[in-house]
């Protein structure tokens, strides 16, 4: 090995020892870091280092992450919860989906087919987890959730100015390749949406929250994401009827439900009756077009053949066995399209019924009468989540929110008390009583 090589050696792993210590000693810093990396896209697809497989700074920053999930767990180690075990036991069939795809497949494939929709999410989660949820710590996390979904919104104000706002169906040419023409990608309009929640249930901004949200939902429905729009819409419907808490007066829930259904009816009829011109013309033929449900259905269909047996069915099939499938005459190879069936080809059914009962376990706590403003806020984004999983695989970000949320289920979560021996009675003497004396 040279000097110069030595050096770099040197300087990168010094340069992920900070990083690491920045995720455990400034989680919010860490935080902030690992988003605004989504920002740039070079982050996901720029090989920066290469170990058998291509690591991306993405891959680096998820592992320091995860590096200091593991450090937390040695400082503060946490009790024994359903939560953690259903976490362990998915990402033990993960390792062994892994092992069995680099003996077949080798490592770069089944690495490729693991690290994006697995040891993201579910590693990120892990970092969750781990993270002292302080009410300090969830409001900077808040914060840093908002600007960048801010961030996002000005990127795509600059396409829509360049490119139009296009539809669902649409291209545009850029440089001479045709584009899709939706100016952000699903993943990052399902952060905007969220961050809309987030600043629906910040009850301090008072009634400002709702004019800083709106900005962003218009943003979400100009960006045509169908997927998304169905978030939105469950997890508004979340913000209705359960409020911003157990005191939320009924007057409050009622205005709320009249303005939203007003918001919503006066945009149909906008859209309806050509107000909004070629922007409307988009709008409906996004909301219309059922092309790309009946091809993602077709596939699922062909994929849930692929499972050969009970081993299968119950521990999916290795890492790097590809989703290869005939849809219309074609073979498709893209993933399923659905987060459910990625689960069960790759984990199986144990694999699957553990991922929908770490949900379940995590927002039990949010539905309690008695649940304070952040789990609920929380348990919103999570319920968009199991929406989105329906046609996307989930984005590695979204592991951090399942994370927060786990953390407040297992810190808030009753402690089950140490039976001790009880006393023997004491059998109760029965005296006589004394004469009184006469006078």
């Amino acid at each position: 090995m040279t000097p110069t090589l030595l050096l770099f050696a040197l300087t990168g792993l010094l340069a992920l020892a900070t990083t690491t210590v920045l995720f455990v000693r400034a989680p919010a810093l860490g935080v902030a870091l690992l988003l605004t990396a989504g920002l740039w896209p070079a982050a996901r697809s720029e090989t920066v280092v290469h170990l058998g497989v291509s690591l991306t700074p993405q891959d680096l920053l998820v592992s320091c992450a995860m590096a200091a999930a593991c450090v937390n767990m040695l400082r503060r180690p946490p009790r024994a919860h359903r939560l953690l075990l259903l976490l362990a036991l998915i990402l033990l069939l993960t390792a062994g989906s892994l092992l069995r795809g680099t003996a077949m497949f080798g490592a770069a494939a089944a690495g490729n087919d693991m690290r994006m929709p697995f040891l993201y999410v579910f590693g990120l989660a892990l970092y969750g987890i781990t993270l002292p949820c302080t009410a300090r710590l969830m409001r900077r996390l808040a914060s840093v959730w908002v600007v960048v979904a801010c961030v996002e919104t000005l990127r795509a104000v600059l396409w829509w100015a360049e490119n139009g706002i296009g539809s669902a169906v649409g291209q545009v040419v850029i440089d001479g390749v045709a584009s899709e023409s939706r100016a952000l990608s699903a993943p990052e309009a399902l952060l905007i949406a969220q961050a809309a929640v987030i600043l629906l249930y910040a009850t301090p901004l008072g009634t400002r929250r709702h004019l800083l949200a709106a900005p962003l939902l218009l943003t979400v429905v100009l960006l045509q994401h169908r997927t998304v729009w169905l978030v939105v819409a469950a997890m508004l419907a979340g913000w209705l009827i359960a409020g911003t808490g157990a005191g939320t007066p009924a007057r409050g829930r009622g205005l709320r439900l009249g303005v939203t259904a007003a918001g919503l009816g006066l945009g149909v009829f906008a859209v309806s009756a050509g107000l909004l011109g070629r922007y409307g013309t988009g709008l409906t033929v996004s909301a219309s077009d059922s092309g790309t449900l009946a091809w993602r259905a077709t596939g699922w269909y062909e994929l849930l053949g692929t499972l050969d047996g009970a081993a299968e069915w119950l521990t999916g099939r290795p890492f790097g066995s590809g989703f290869d499938r005939l849809v219309e005459g074609l073979v498709v190879g893209v993933s399923p399209h659905n987060y459910f069936i990625h689960l069960l080809l790759r984990i199986g059914l144990l694999g699957l019924c553990a991922f929908l009962a770490l949900y379940a376990a995590a927002l039990r706590p949010t539905l309690r009468r008695g649940a304070d403003l952040t789990s609920r806020a929380l348990g919103m984004l999570v319920c968009g989540q199991l929406v989105f999983a329906l046609t996307y695989q989930i984005p590695p970000e979204q592991g951090l929110a399942l994370g927060a949320l786990c953390a407040l289920a297992v810190g808030v979560g009753p402690r089950l008390p140490r039976s001790r021996p009880s006393p023997p009675a004491v059998p109760h003497e029965t005296r006589p009583a004394l004469p009184v004396p006469h006078t």
